[in-house]
């Protein structure tokens, strides 16, 4: 089966593990998927998008591949 995000398309990296000597070791980090019933259909979400469906549920839509998701907040310098 994929390992996709049925509504951002979020798949899974590519990665170089660095050993001490720096030699490179290929890896994959994979996508938190979780498979939920939404709307009758059985899908593989990711865990960002569910946590945003929670609190939100009109910021993300299943099937479209659309995703309004809000944007990160970061601190205030003074």
């Amino acid at each position: 089966m994929s390992q996709f995000c049925s509504a951002c398309g979020k798949g899974a990296l590519t990665i170089n593990l660095r050993s001490k000597s720096m030699r490179a070791t290929k890896s994959t980090q994979r996508v938190n998927l979780q498979r939920r019933s939404i709307d009758g259909k059985r899908v593989k979400i990711c865990t960002r998008c569910l946590k945003t469906r929670s609190t939100k549920p009109e910021a993300v839509s299943i099937g479209t591949r659309t995703v309004r998701l809000p944007k990160r907040r970061t601190k205030q310098r003074a």
